[in-house]
């Protein structure tokens, strides 16, 4: 048997102000074609069985567009494997918290082929093939289960949401630490977010794109799919070309005055502009009047260079340590108004960017009137 394990997709998922051409937010744009990249590679693989463990949507209630667009490309694919069995287990971010609440992934149920478990604990037979299915509210509510397999087919998977203790002792209250893996011919988890195997069949496969809080966590480890063959007995990972995500030396700012760290921050900013990637740029050390004269100029720049471009100035080498490690930090005026302006509901003749640029001067103009004023004082 062939089996491909993919995982928390996050369709839907939004980020930054950023819009396509068509209208709608880039990140949302670039998390689909990963996706999309992803079933084609493994539409050419022709796996027997396809096993997506759990978040295949961001939100609940994602958007029309988003469900017409992950319904036609999974119908591709199933079209291509000519119906064979792709089982979908529901995940924290696409499970109603009400459990009486329609389930957007039961609709994916109606492709030839497609089997969902959206939140029961459920054994689904497909030939010589079991599969346990563990959706994040069955493992939420039986944390203790022995998870083991319940019929005597040749071919045993188990396939589940949520992080495990035994596996990742750090990470999250629920585990699988009674479920031994030489009970399964393969077991697929779902929910971390980076690619990271336990042995020779059993992994969290990872996303196939940057959608966790903390995206910086997790430069360096690719997005991608996983694909196993029970003849070799060996899981192999699949990469998938994302957005380039770039966080840049650290710069101690440590007697420099203003114009000084804008020239060292424009000398680090070098990236091929035409991949329009995700940057950032930490600054530590910044003393408060040389964060107020920080010009617009270089941010425009810079940003212009990237798809976003975060500039995180903190006053402290600690400050920015924590933040490196993933510690939430409280957001600046400027972050929060720019924040605001991405989320917020605007006419479509409104240049996001603009208001945002426009605020984010008049919180400049404000905190340099306050400097003086406590200066003359």
């Amino acid at each position: 048997m062939t089996l491909a394990h993919i995982s928390d997709t996050h369709l839907g998922f939004r980020a930054y102000s950023r819009t396509s051409r068509g209208g709608f937010n880039q990140r949302e744009v670039d998390v689909m074609r990963t996706f999309e990249s992803a079933l084609d590679a493994i539409a050419e693989r022709e796996p027997d069985l396809v096993i997506h463990a759990g978040d295949l949507f961001h939100v609940v209630r994602p958007s029309n567009a988003t469900i017409v667009q992950a319904y036609r490309l999974i119908s591709r694919l199933q079209d291509r494997r000519g119906g064979k069995p792709l089982v979908v287990v529901g995940g924290n971010h696409d499970t109603p918290k009400v459990s009486d609440s329609g389930n957007i992934l039961n609709l994916f149920g109606t492709i030839p082929g497609v089997h969902i478990a959206s939140r029961d604990l459920e054994t689904i037979e497909l030939g010589e093939v079991e599969v346990t299915c563990v959706p994040s509210e069955a493992l939420g509510s039986s944390s203790g289960d022995l998870y083991l397999p319940r019929t005597g087919l040749p071919n045993r998977v188990l396939a589940l949401h949520g992080m495990a203790r035994q596996v990742l002792p750090d990470h999250g209250e629920f585990g699988v630490e009674q479920t031994p893996a030489s009970e399964w011919t393969y077991v697929a988890l779902g929910d971390y977010h980076c690619f990271k195997p336990y042995g020779s069949n059993i992994c969290y496969a990872g996303s196939t794109d940057f959608t966790s809080t903390n995206i910086w966590e997790e430069i360096g480890v690719p997005k991608g799919w996983v694909w196993f063959d029970t003849n070799s007995g060996m899981l192999e990972h699949m990469p998938v070309a994302t957005r380039r995500v770039i966080d840049l030396r650290p710069i101690d700012a440590t007697g420099l005055e203003s114009d000084e760290l804008e020239a060292r921050i424009e000398a680090a900013a070098e990236w091929d502009a035409s991949e329009q990637p995700i940057v950032r740029q930490r600054v530590f050390n910044v003393l408060p009047l040389t964060r107020q004269r920080l010009g617009m100029r270089l941010r425009r720049e810079l940003g212009a260079k990237a798809l976003v471009f975060q500039l995180v100035l903190s006053q402290s080498a600690t400050d920015a340590d924590s933040r490196r490690d993933g510690a939430e930090r409280v957001l600046d005026l400027e972050e929060i108004w720019a924040q605001h302006i991405a989320d917020a509901t605007v006419a479509s003749n409104v240049d996001r960017a603009e208001i945002t640029a426009i605020g984010i001067q008049l919180l400049k103009e404000v905190a340099e009137s306050e400097a003086s004023s406590s200066q003359a004082r």
